[in-house]
C-alpha cells in the first residue's frame, strides 16, 4: 500500500523545481475599480514558499524601473507603467524567479508567486553556537537536522548521542552517560521544566513530539546556575513558538506508531473599517462572503498547539512475539495568549505512558507514565529586563511488576533578569526555584520475592520533599571577554519512613552549594578560547532515571561532582569549524551500581545494588564540523575519556560506565530539493567486568582484580534517505531509516559457559575467566514513514 501511493504521488507531483516556481496569479483577469493614475498600473499580491503556505519575507521584486520587497506577510506592492515587463524575484534561500508580465493602462492585477528552497542554501544543517547566556560554548541544535541525523528515527533528543563527551548505554537505547557518570546523573529539562524521562521503553520515540522541538541545548558541563540538581551533564529541549498568522498542521505515520500536530491562530485583531466594507460588498453580491482575512491587523494575539504520538508497536510485535506486550502514548498541549503589551501567558500541558509486560500476564513488568500542567507568565521590565513567573503541577508513576510509586509535584519559580548599568555591558539574574515532592507507595512484594520489605521504604515509601534553591548571576561583557560568575543553593528536607525502623518517622536534610565561573576570550578574527569550573550537587538518585523515584534518603548525603574544563574553538576558512575541550571532574558520593551481589545470587538490600561511590573522570574531547550554508552537513566527534571509582573493596579501579574511546561520524547531503542522504558512523571500545582469575572467588576479585577485563568494541553503520514531493501548499516526505545497517553484534555481557541466564553478568559483573562467553545482540532496526506538512 506504501509504495502504491508513492507511485502515485510520483506521477501527480510537480516534475522540476522550476516548473513548480511557476507564477500563479490569484485572480488576474478580474481587476479592482479603476483607483491607478493614467500611465500606471499597479501589480500587488504575495510571494510564498512553493511547498507549503509559509510567507516569504523580505523577498525583493527586481524591475527594469521599480522595485519592491515584500513585508513579514509576505506581501508587495509594485507601480509599473503599461506595456511588458520582466521581473526577478530574488530571496536568501531561495532560487531566483524570473517572470514576465503584460500590464494594461490603470490595471489592478493580483499574482501570487511561489519560490523553491535553495539546495545550495541547505536548511539541513549543524549549529554549534556560542550562546551569549552561558558566555561558554554549548552543543545547540536546530532547524532541520534535529530530525535528520540517520539512526536517530528524527527524534531530536537522540542526537545528544552523536555529541562530543557522551555515551550511550546499549546502541539501541536512547539512555545517555556523560563524561562517565550514570545516566541517572544527567537532567532533561523542556522549556525550564523537569521531567524525568526523554523516551519510551525499549526502542521508543522521544516522549515529545519532534517537530514541536525548535532546539536543543546540552551542556557536557558549565550549565547556567538556572539550571541545576543534577551532578553531570543536561539537556534542554525548547518547543517553538507557535504560528501567529495561520493554521499550521503535520502529521507522521512510521511501522511503529503514528503522531501529529496542530497550532491554531486565536483571536486576531481586525480593522473595523475593512469589515463594514467586506460585509457591504458580500450583501452587493448577495451570494459573496465576508473576507475577514483580508481585514485582519497583523498576528493573532494567542494560539493554540496540539500535539501527540500513539503506537501500535503491540500489533506489530504480534507478528513476531505472540506474547509480548509493548504499548506507549504521549501528548502535548500548549496555549499561548498575549496580556497586554508587556506580558505573556502560556499554559503547557504534557504527558507520556509505557508499559512492557506479557499478554498472559495482566501485571506489566514496567510501567511508567508522567504528566505536566505549568502555567507561566512572562514580563517585560523597562530597559530590556525580564521577569519570568511560573507554576508546575506533575505526576510521574513508576510500576516495576507488583511494586508502585507515585510522586506528586508542587514547583513554583520566578525568575529575574536585568541590565546593569548605563553601557549594557553586563546582565544580572536572580531566581527561587522551589519544588515540594509528595511520594506515595504501594507495594505488593514480600521477603519471599528477594527484597526485604524495610529496604523498600527507602524507595517506595510514603514521604514529603522539599527542595528550595536560590541562584544568582551576573554575565559581564568587556571587550574581548565574556565572564559569567554565578552560585546557586540548594536546601533539602525529607519526612517520611525511617530507613532502619520502618515503623518510625524521621526528618533528614542537606544543603548543597554550586558555585560556578565560566569564561570566554576571543584572542583572534578565528580563534576563541573558553574555561569554567563549577559544583554541581544532586539528591540521591538512581542510576539509570525513572519517573517517581528519587531522593530516597538524604542520609547518604547530596551526589556531587567538582568539574571544570578549558578549551578553544577554531573557524578554518567558511567551511569547517574545530572545538577541543580537556576537562577533569571530582566526583563523590555518586549513586552507582554493583551487580557483584546480583552475579552471586546475594542481592537483599538496596544498598546490595545502589552503592556510594567517589573517583575521577578526565578526558579530551575532539569536535570537526561543516558550517551551515552548504549542501553537506555533519561533523565528526572523538572522545578519549577515563572514568575511574574507588571502591571500599579493590580499590581504585575503572567505573562501571568507563568507555576509553567514541567515535561518531555524521555526515549528510543534499542531492536535490527532492532527494537527500546520510549516514553516521559509530564506535565505542567496551566497559569493564570483573573476571576471576585461577582459584579466586568472587570477594578476592572485586579486592585484587575489579574490572580487569573489558567487553569487546561495537562499530555501527547507520543509514537515512528522503525523498520530498512538494506540491502547491503542501509537501510529503517520505523517510527510510535503517539503525545498524551492517548488522554487526553489540555485546552486553559475558556470561557463563552453557548458562542462559545473561542477567548474570555485564558490565561491573563478575564472571570465571576460563568459563567467559560473550553474549551479544545482533539487530537491524529498519524505519519507514511518511510524514506530511500543511
Amino acid at each position: 500500500m506504501v509504495l502504491a501511493l508513492l507511485l502515485a504521488l510520483a506521477s501527480a507531483s510537480a516534475p522540476t523545481s522550476a516548473s513548480s516556481t511557476t507564477p500563479e496569479a490569484t485572480n488576474p483577469a478580474a481587476t479592482s475599480p479603476p483607483t491607478s493614475p493614467p500611465g500606471r498600473a499597479r501589480l500587488r499580491g504575495r510571494v510564498m514558499v512553493y511547498g507549503s503556505r509559509d510567507p516569504v519575507a523580505g523577498a525583493r521584486l527586481l524591475g527594469d524601473e521599480n522595485s519592491a520587497e515584500t513585508d513579514k506577510t509576505g506581501h508587495f506592492e509594485l507601480w509599473l507603467p503599461p506595456g511588458e515587463h520582466k521581473l526577478l524575484i530574488r530571496a536568501a534561500g531561495f532560487q531566483d524567479l524570473s517572470v514576465s508580465i503584460k500590464l494594461e493602462d490603470r490595471q489592478d492585477l493580483v499574482y501570487e508567486y511561489r519560490l523553491a528552497p535553495d539546495v545550495a542554501g541547505n536548511k539541513f544543517r549543524t549549529v554549534v553556537r556560542q550562546q551569549r547566556e552561558v558566555a561558554v560554548s554549548s552543543t545547540t541544535l536546530r532547524d532541520e537536522e534535529l530530525r535528520a541525523v540517520p539512526g536517530t528515527f528524527g527524534d531530536p533528543f537522540r542526537v545528544v548521542g552523536s555529541l562530543p563527551g557522551v555515551s550511550q548505554l546499549a546502541g539501541f537505547l536512547p539512555y545517555v552517560v556523560v563524561r562517565g557518570a550514570a545516566p541517572g546523573n544527567t537532567g532533561y529539562y523542556l522549556d525550564g521544566v523537569r521531567v524525568p524521562i526523554l523516551f519510551h521503553v525499549a526502542l521508543g520515540p522521544s516522549v515529545i513530539h519532534p517537530y514541536f522541538i525548535d532546539q536543543v541545548d546540552f551542556y557536557a558541563s558549565g550549565a547556567p546556575v538556572r539550571l541545576g540538581r543534577y551532578a553531570s551533564g543536561i539537556i534542554e529541549g525548547r518547543t517553538r513558538a507557535a504560528r501567529r498568522d495561520r493554521a499550521y498542521g503535520e502529521f507522521d505515520v512510521r511501522l511503529t506508531d503514528a503522531g501529529g500536530l496542530v497550532e491554531i491562530p486565536l483571536n486576531y485583531k481586525y480593522d473595523r473599517a475593512c469589515l463594514a466594507e467586506q460585509r457591504k460588498k458580500a450583501r452587493s453580491k448577495k451570494t459573496g462572503r465576508v473576507k475577514r482575512e483580508e481585514c485582519r491587523r497583523g498576528p493573532a494575539r494567542g494560539s493554540l498547539t496540539l500535539a501527540g504520538r500513539y503506537s501500535y508497536t503491540a500489533g506489530v510485535l504480534t507478528l513476531v512475539q505472540a506474547n509480548l506486550k509493548l504499548r506507549f502514548w504521549d501528548y502535548q498541549a500548549r496555549f499561548d495568549h498575549a496580556l497586554g503589551k508587556r506580558a505573556t501567558y502560556t499554559a503547557f500541558a504534557l504527558g507520556s505512558f509505557d508499559e512492557l509486560g506479557e499478554k498472559s500476564n495482566p501485571t506489566p513488568f514496567v510501567r511508567f507514565e508522567f504528566y505536566r500542567l505549568v502555567q507561566k507568565i512572562r514580563h517585560e521590565l523597562p530597559r530590556g529586563g525580564v521577569a519570568t513567573y511560573s507554576l508546575g503541577l506533575g505526576l510521574d508513576r513508576t510500576g516495576l511488576s507488583r511494586t508502585r510509586s507515585n510522586e506528586w509535584l508542587i514547583a513554583p519559580r520566578v525568575d529575574v533578569r536585568v541590565p546593569v548599568g548605563e553601557s549594557g555591558n553586563a546582565e544580572f539574574g536572580a531566581g527561587i526555584d522551589q519544588e515540594v515532592q509528595i511520594f506515595r507507595g504501594a507495594t505488593a512484594a514480600t521477603a519471599s520475592e528477594g527484597w526485604k520489605l524495610e529496604s523498600l521504604t527507602q524507595l517506595f515509601s510514603d514521604r514529603v520533599v522539599s527542595a528550595t534553591g536560590v541562584y544568582a548571576e551576573l554575565l559581564w561583557r568587556k571587550g574581548r571577554f565574556d565572564i559569567r560568575p554565578g552560585v546557586r543553593g540548594d536546601l533539602y528536607a525529607q519526612v517520611g519512613h525511617s530507613p532502619v525502623l520502618p515503623q518510625a518517622r524521621t526528618v533528614t536534610h542537606a544543603f548543597g552549594i554550586d558555585p560556578r565561573i565560566l569564561v570566554r576570550e576571543k584572542v583572534g578574527e578565528r580563534w576563541t578560547l573558553r574555561q569554567n569550573v563549577g559544583v554541581y550537587h544532586q539528591p540521591p538518585s538512581f542510576p539509570v532515571p525513572l519517573p517517581g523515584l528519587e531522593s530516597f534518603g538524604f542520609e547518604r548525603g547530596l551526589q556531587r561532582n567538582i568539574q571544570g574544563s578549558v578549551g578553544y574553538e577554531l573557524v578554518l576558512g567558511n567551511k569547517l569549524a574545530i572545538t577541543q575541550d580537556v576537562y577533569l571532574g571530582r566526583l563523590s558520593n555518586l549513586q552507582d551500581y554493583d551487580l557483584a551481589s546480583l552475579s552471586s545470587g546475594k542481592l537483599q538490600e538496596i544498598d546490595d545494588l545502589v552503592i556510594s561511590a567517589k573517583g575521577w573522570s578526565y578526558g579530551l574531547e575532539t569536535m570537526a564540523r561543516l558550517l551551515p550554508g552548504q549542501r553537506a552537513y555533519g561533523w565528526a566527534a572523538y572522545t578519549l575519556s577515563r572514568s575511574t571509582r574507588e571502591y571500599e573493596y579493590g580499590g581504585r579501579a575503572p567505573s562501571n560506565w568507563d568507555q576509553r574511546h567514541i567515535v561518531n561520524v555524521v555526515l549528510g547531503y543534499r542531492i536535490s530539493d527532492r532527494w537527500s542522504f546520510g549516514g553516521r558512523l559509530h564506535f565505542h571500545s567496551g566497559r569493564p567486568y570483573t573476571v576471576q582469575i585461577g582459584d579466586q572467588t568472587a570477594s578476592e576479585a572485586l579486592l585484587y582484580n575489579r574490572n580487569n577485563r573489558r567487553l569487546p568494541a561495537y562499530f555501527q553503520l547507520d543509514l537515512r534517505a528522503e525523498r520530498t514531493w512538494r506540491f502547491r501548499a503542501w509537501s510529503l516526505h517520505f523517510v527510510a531509516d535503517v539503525l545498524n545497517s551492517t548488522y554487526s553484534s553489540e555485546v552486553i555481557a559475558c556470561v557463563l559457559q552453557g548458562s542462559s541466564d545473561a542477567a548474570s553478568s555485564g558490565a561491573g559483573a563478575i564472571v570465571s575467566d576460563a568459563s567467559c562467553g560473550s553474549r551479544g545482540l545482533r539487530y537491524i532496526l529498519p524505519s519507514l514513514g511518511l510524514r506530511g506538512v500543511f
